[in-house]
């Protein structure tokens, strides 16, 4: 039986219900998540066709390559630095050696804090190592008006 052509769904339609359909939350969803909010390249998000290029580029990094309890954990460190930790006092995380990879240790410092377009907002340094790779970065979180720290570029 052929349907009428009111009767098919249109392609154009199909596509825009599809990309409006929210991110489904697997391994790779939650990698991007984290290493766009943790590195935000100088505080910016990137834009979604960039942010794919970005994912691309992190599959060999430490961040990219986390599980996502892993990732979860790790980032439930940073923000626990985010709230709790005066500047300077580091936090020290480990995940443990998985079939994957060898174990993951991390050292998180906030460096300092401060008021920018009316957010407290905090710098913070993660330093990464698995076996001999080591990763380092450096960014600017601040809270937003729903308490969650989102990094963004904050004025100097």
């Amino acid at each position: 039986m052929d349907q009428s052509a009111e009767e098919r769904p249109d392609r154009a339609v199909r596509a825009r219900q599809h990309a409006a359909a929210p991110a489904r939350q697997g391994s790779g969803a939650a990698r991007r998540w984290l290493a766009l909010a943790l590195a935000g390249w100088a505080g910016w998000l990137l834009p979604v066709p960039a942010g794919a290029a970005f994912d691309h580029f992190l599959a060999s990094t430490i961040v990219g390559t986390m599980t996502q309890a892993e990732a979860r954990s790790f980032a439930a460190a940073v923000d626990k630095v985010l709230r709790k930790r005066a500047d300077g006092d580091a936090l020290r995380w480990q995940a443990p050696e998985t079939p994957r990879h060898p174990a993951t240790e991390a050292v998180i410092t906030p460096l300092q804090t401060k008021q920018d377009r009316g957010q407290p907002c905090r710098q913070i340094r993660s330093e990464l190592r698995r076996a001999s790779n080591e990763e380092q970065w450096t960014g600017w979180f601040c809270r937003q008006i729903d308490d969650r720290w989102r990094a963004r570029a904050v004025d100097q």
